[in-house]
């Protein structure tokens, strides 16, 4: 009986120091949960917009250096009038100490097209994150 609770307690603590080895590993710096939203808080969140909305992509920072930069590349994949292979508009941040969320938006000055769309998140030149959405 001795035998097992040994093993019970051997098995725990190497998933403990598998999961904090994991975890010291994970330490550098991310962008993670990339979403569309309707809104400039990041809250609702939507992969369809209507023609006269402006496009907001969000997404969760940590572990970033200040002066780091930011690019978001916007493309028309298939929309009338638009070329697919240029951007339609490239943006840019440079990120400031104690900012956990960044969004960039992208807005018409007519009403958008119906067709899919595409934002290609960029940081220090290295794609991080894409989001395709559609006008309908």
């Amino acid at each position: 009986m001795n035998t097992r609770k040994f093993s019970i307690f051997l098995a725990v603590v190497l998933v403990l120091a598998v999961t904090l080895a994991c975890s010291a590993l994970n330490t550098g710096p991310s962008a993670t949960n990339f979403r569309m939203t309707t809104d400039e808080d990041g809250k609702n969140t939507t992969t369809s917009y209507s023609p006269s909305q402006a496009f907001n992509v969000f997404f969760d920072v940590s572990g970033i250096e200040p002066g780091t930069q930011f690019e978001a590349r916007w493309y028309a994949v298939n929309a009338e009038g638009f070329d697919s292979s240029s951007p339609l508009k490239v943006s840019d941040y440079t990120y400031e100490k104690g900012v956990s969320s960044i969004y960039f938006q992208l807005t018409y000055s007519e009403n958008w097209p119906t067709g899919t769309y595409r934002v290609e998140v960029y940081m220090d030149g290295a794609k991080v994150g894409e989001q395709q959405f559609s006008v309908q």
